[in-house]
């Protein structure tokens, strides 16, 4: 291997172009909420499967992009593409404006606003750096979206509930329980206007547009990478980093989008039992609110995934990639028990700290994860094959953001949500015995520790 590799750098433009297209995906982890709030009849399973659907979308794009090889690694096929969540804008705009709350027009949106999902990465050749540094440069690079997802959360809440200039041809909605946002909590009968969403993400992304038109445009180079792409998905490396990136990143991301209806669907609700049976479910007027603290996750991880760069290029990406899937499965685990005491007590908001404690230790460890994985194809790849490998595996486990969300309605609607999470904690359980036996076992053909 050489001990030189392309050094991941985006310019200013570029990222901005990330962190917007991120943010208008990740709106939904906060709109399945204000839904919610709205009363307007749909079941938590729904809400979930909308955050399912759009998380999908976005693999489906990002597996579309893989398929274009090069050129979709390049910035400016992001700045290209990010113009057409218009789309999605427009659409916003219509169906709030006019109140039109169907099931189906919401799902069309949720499958439009994929698209912002596929901008998570990209990559740009500039100079080269060490090799012992590479961890850390493609953490920073990688956390790039993530200000799009905590920009998302804190500030969906607060652009609905602001009057603003924004034009409407529909009466003000009204919530039917307390919202929270990064201010503090909400009243019940809060008027708020959802098409406020829409027109400011036509203004967020014209604004990308001009700043397009005022920069000169880069002639690219890429070159043919059938060949590489087949050689890619022939490599056994491919599918062992695929499954732990999908353990890692795909827990980051789909946690992310799904932990403020979570927070919503455990502590927003009180249930009375009787027998091991639900008798009656009710509001929950002592919840702390799940928008004013939901972000937090997210954040926490943003930050922790230099940190993972900075471990794996210290320790070797393997076994800080063990260490964290171990950690992991513990969590996931003490998690559930928190999630089934909650689900099954008339007072949940007893067990929000811990509860929401434990979840900053899953985004912490799960973008600790992240970074070790990187590092590790880092080491794997030919540096010529890099980023169209990390291009199939942010794809992959993009895929995370449907199934996580997906796991939780189901369980939600079986009314076992704390099973979702000892399945994780098996997954993550075989993770670290796959790193274990193919990467840290001594006499292992593919030892790299």
């Amino acid at each position: 291997m050489s001990n030189a590799l392309a050094s991941e750098t985006v310019d200013k433009v570029t990222a901005l172009h990330v962190i917007a297209s991120t943010a208008i995906w990740m709106c939904w982890s906060v709109l399945v909420v204000l839904l919610y709030a709205l009363d307007l009849g749909f079941t938590i399973a729904e809400l979930f499967g909308l955050l399912a659907l759009t998380g999908f979308s976005a693999a489906a794009f990002q597996l579309l992009w893989f398929g274009l090889g090069e050129r979709a690694l390049q910035p400016q096929f992001i700045r290209t593409t990010t113009p057409l969540l218009l789309l999605p804008a427009l659409g916003f705009i219509y169906c709030f404006s006019t109140a039109n709350y169907s099931l189906f027009y919401l799902q069309v949106l949720a499958v439009g606003c994929g698209l912002g999902g596929a901008q998570l990465y990209v990559r740009r050749y500039q100079h080269f750096v060490a090799n012992q540094t590479m961890g850390w440069d493609l953490a920073v690079t990688a956390s790039i979206g993530g200000i799009g997802i905590v920009l998302a959360q804190i500030g969906t809440p607060l652009i609905a509930l602001w009057r603003g200039p924004f034009p409407t041809s529909a009466a003000p909605a009204e919530t039917s329980i307390s919202i929270g946002t990064l201010l503090g909590s909400v009243r019940p009968e809060q008027s708020i206007w959802l098409s406020n969403l829409g027109w400011f993400t036509a203004l967020v992304v014209v604004t990308l547009l001009i700043m397009n038109w005022r920069r000169r445009p880069q002639a690219q180079r890429w070159r043919s990478e059938k060949s590489t792409r087949r050689h890619l998905l022939r490599n056994p490396h491919t599918w062992f980093m695929t499954l732990l990136y999908c353990m890692a990143f795909g827990s980051f991301i789909g946690f992310a989008l799904a932990f403020p209806l979570i927070l919503q669907f455990l502590f927003g609700l009180s249930r009375e039992w009787q027998a091991g049976e639900l008798v009656s479910v009710m509001s929950n007027d002592y919840a702390p609110q799940a928008l004013t603290y939901a972000w937090l996750g997210p954040l926490i991880g943003v930050v922790s995934r230099p940190l993972g760069g900075w471990l794996a290029d210290q320790y070797g990406g393997a076994r800080v990639t063990m260490v964290c899937a171990l950690m992991l499965a513990l969590t996931s685990l003490v998690a559930s028990v928190l999630t089934d005491k909650a689900y099954h007590s008339g007072a949940p908001e007893q067990y929000f700290l811990p509860f929401l404690l434990t979840f900053f230790v899953l985004f912490a460890v799960s973008a600790l994860a992240s970074s070790a994985i990187y590092r590790s194809a880092s080491v794997l790849f030919p540096a010529n094959q890099l980023g169209i490998a990390l291009r199939w595996l942010a794809a992959c486990a993009t895929a995370g953001a449907g199934y996580i969300p997906l796991m939780w309605g189901v369980q939600s609607y079986t009314a076992t949500p704390a099973m979702a999470l000892v399945a994780f904690a098996l997954f993550y359980a075989f993770c670290a015995a796959v790193v274990a036996v193919v990467y840290l076992r001594r006499h292992s053909v593919y030892f790299n520790p």
